[in-house]
C-alpha cells in the first residue's frame, strides 16, 4: 500500500495537466477521495471551423451534491515541437453546474507513453474566479490512466477507455 501511495504521489508530483489540449474520444470513471466517483469522457466534435480540431470533455460527480463540468476546446496549434517532444496549445471554455464559466489557454506535451497538460481559465463562479487543472495521462492502449488535480478537487485518479 505504501508503494502504491508513493507511486501515486510521484505521478501527481510530475503532473502538469488535466485533459490534453488535443481532442480525443474517451469514456471512463474517476475517483476523488474527498468527493467520490466521477463519470467522465471526451469526444472529438464533428465540426472543425477553419480546420481547427474541436472537442468536448465532461465530468459528472456521482453523489448527493451534483456537480457537472464541461470543457469545450479548440486545438489552435497542434504541431509544436519542444525539445523533440510534440506539444499542443489550445483554447478552452469550461461550463460548470453549479453555475460557473471560465475561458483560458490549454497546453499539452506528449511524452513517450503519455501526456502532460495544463489548463487555466479566468471567469465567474460566485464571483471572479481562476480555474486551473494539472495532471498526467499514461496511455496503456486501449486504456489510459490519469492522475490530476484542479480547483475542483485536490486529487483525482481516473481510468479511461480510448475509442
Amino acid at each position: 500500500m505504501k508503494r502504491l501511495l508513493a507511486t501515486l504521489g510521484l505521478l501527481l508530483g510530475l503532473a502538469l495537466a488535466q485533459a490534453p489540449a488535443y481532442p480525443e474520444n474517451t469514456a471512463g470513471f474517476g475517483y476523488a477521495p474527498d468527493k467520490g466517483f466521477y463519470l467522465q469522457g471526451s469526444l472529438v466534435l464533428p465540426f472543425s471551423p477553419l480546420g481547427i480540431d474541436t472537442g468536448l470533455d465532461a465530468q459528472v460527480l456521482l453523489s448527493q451534491n451534483p456537480e457537472v463540468y464541461a470543457l469545450l476546446k479548440a486545438n489552435l496549434f497542434p504541431g509544436l515541437v519542444i525539445a523533440d517532444l510534440y506539444a499542443s496549445l489550445g483554447l478552452g471554455l469550461d461550463l460548470r453546474y453549479p453555475f460557473g464559466v471560465h475561458l483560458g489557454p490549454l497546453a499539452s506535451v506528449e511524452l513517450p507513453g503519455g501526456a502532460l497538460s495544463l489548463g487555466l481559465g479566468l471567469g465567474y463562479q460566485g464571483g471572479f474566479h481562476l480555474a486551473w487543472g494539472a495532471g498526467l495521462r499514461l496511455y496503456l492502449e486501449p486504456l489510459a490512466l490519469e492522475v490530476s488535480t484542479s480547483d475542483r478537487y485536490p486529487f483525482l485518479l481516473a481510468l479511461l477507455y480510448l475509442f
